[in-house]
C-alpha cells in the first residue's frame, strides 16, 4: 500500500482529495524541507521552527518569514520597494521629467532637507492654543 515513489510524502492521503491538491501538498513540503541559506551567515542552516518561523541553526537568527518558504515573492517585493524609497532610486517609476514623481514619492533626503529649514518659530505657530487654569479649590464647591 505505501507507494511513495511518485507521491513522496503525500503518499499518506492514499486516494483521497485528487491528485492536483496531493500535488500541491507535495510541492510545498519539498520547499519547506530543503535547505536554505541564512541571511546572517549564509550557511545552510535555516530551519524552521514553527508557521513563519526560521531559525538558524548556527548563529540562531530567529526572524519571520512565509509559512514554508523564509523569503515569500511579496516579502521581496516589499524589501525592493524599502530598499528603493531609502535610497531615492525610482529609475523604473521615473520619466524624462523629475516633476513627473509623485509628491508622496520623493526620495528622503529632500524631506528631512524640507524639515530641517523649517525654523521652531514657524513650525509652533498652528499650535498655540491657551489653556485655561484650574485651581484645586474651583472642583469643590
Amino acid at each position: 500500500m505505501a507507494r511513495t515513489k511518485k507521491v513522496g510524502s503525500t503518499g499518506r492521503y492514499g486516494v483521497r482529495y485528487g491528485a492536483k491538491l496531493r500535488r500541491r501538498v507535495l510541492d510545498i513540503d519539498k520547499k519547506r524541507s530543503e535547505p536554505v541559506r541564512c541571511p546572517a551567515c549564509a550557511t545552510k542552516a535555516l530551519r524552521r521552527v514553527a508557521v513563519g518561523l526560521w531559525r538558524c541553526r548556527k548563529c540562531e537568527l530567529l526572524f519571520a518569514g512565509g509559512a514554508y518558504v523564509p523569503f515569500t515573492d511579496a516579502g521581496k517585493d516589499a524589501k525592493r520597494a524599502i530598499a528603493q524609497r531609502v535610497a531615492g532610486d525610482f529609475l523604473a517609476l521615473r520619466s524624462d521629467d523629475e516633476d513627473a514623481v509623485p509628491d508622496f514619492m520623493t526620495p528622503l533626503t529632500k524631506e528631512v532637507e524640507e524639515s530641517t529649514e523649517a525654523s521652531p518659530s514657524e513650525a509652533d505657530e498652528g499650535l498655540e492654543t491657551e489653556i485655561p487654569e484650574v485651581s484645586p479649590e474651583a472642583g469643590h464647591e
